[in-house]
């Protein structure tokens, strides 16, 4: 099926079903339905606020094991989607009717809302294929890479040397598989770790697809990471957020801002 980015969402959580919970007493105003998915229970919801959701699973079986989560455009099963970002930026997760076409990335997305879905996802591609029509970022840092779809965004759209950086090393695994399926092998290098595990003053650009916790935490140190005449693209965080983001950076000036559906994504200059 081929989606454009701007359609409605809903969240999908697959839990294992080794626990043996008991779904049907689970009672939350945003739960739109339950599936099974082979050896997977997979739990529908509004999207509306996803961390409250997450907690809520886990206040009521802490024992629960969630295995992925991820944004889908249809409430029941998706077997493969093609989600149009740019004339430039097509990503492909295929599946039953779903084979990728020529210049089509291909994700296979099962952690942390990597699918491709989510707005902040779709805003970041739009000002990262902006930059790089406009300049050259031949070194290029993803942080909190997840499914690595914005470093394949970058190596796509010309990067020459990409770092994709995430904490959890199950997302690096999946970074690293769609890494090696799409041929960047020589472009990506896909590492688990955070920004302290990368030399200073080494990048053109930085992508940081964050939640606005970590980026409060740790964006005060984002422009040490960047080359003089350096850029960053953040996201992550609501349109109403974006001020207190921008006071990290006083010496910043914004080049560009995108919203969608109520998240935002930024373009700094350094």
């Amino acid at each position: 099926m081929e989606f454009k980015p701007s359609q409605k969402n809903f969240l999908h959580v697959k839990v294992s079903r080794d626990t043996q919970i008991n779904w049907k007493q689970f009672v939350t105003d945003t739960l739109l339905g339950v599936y099974e998915d082979e050896d997977k229970t997979v739990l529908v919801f509004q999207t509306e606020d996803i961390n409250k959701t997450l907690r809520e699973i886990l206040d009521f079986a802490p024992q629960a094991d969630i295995q992925e989560t991820g944004l889908y455009p249809s409430p029941g099963p998706t077997s493969g989607y093609r989600i149009i970002y740019t004339p430039e930026i097509a990503v492909v997760s295929p599946g039953k009717d779903v084979v990728p076409g020529k210049g089509d990335l291909i994700i296979r997305a099962d952690l942390s809302f990597g699918s491709g879905f989510h707005p902040t996802t779709s805003l970041s591609i739009v000002l990262l294929n902006e930059v790089l029509k406009e300049r050259q970022m031949p070194r290029v840092f993803d942080l909190g890479t997840g499914s690595g779809v914005l470093a394949l965004c970058a190596a796509k759209l010309g990067a020459q040397k990409i770092i994709a950086a995430d904490i959890d090393w199950r997302a690096c695994l999946e970074a690293k598989a769609n890494v090696f399926a799409n041929g960047y092998s020589k472009k990506i290098l896909v590492m688990c770790g955070s920004f302290d595990a990368v030399k200073p003053k080494c990048f053109d650009l930085l992508l940081a697809n964050l939640t606005i916790g970590t980026i409060l935490t740790i964006g005060k140190d984002f422009p040490e990471l960047l080359a003089p005449s350096g850029e960053m693209i953040l996201s992550g965080f609501t349109e109403g957020q974006i001020e207190e983001v921008m006071s990290l950076f006083p010496q910043a000036t914004l080049r560009d801002k995108r919203t969608e559906e109520g998240w935002a994504a930024i373009r700094l200059a350094l």
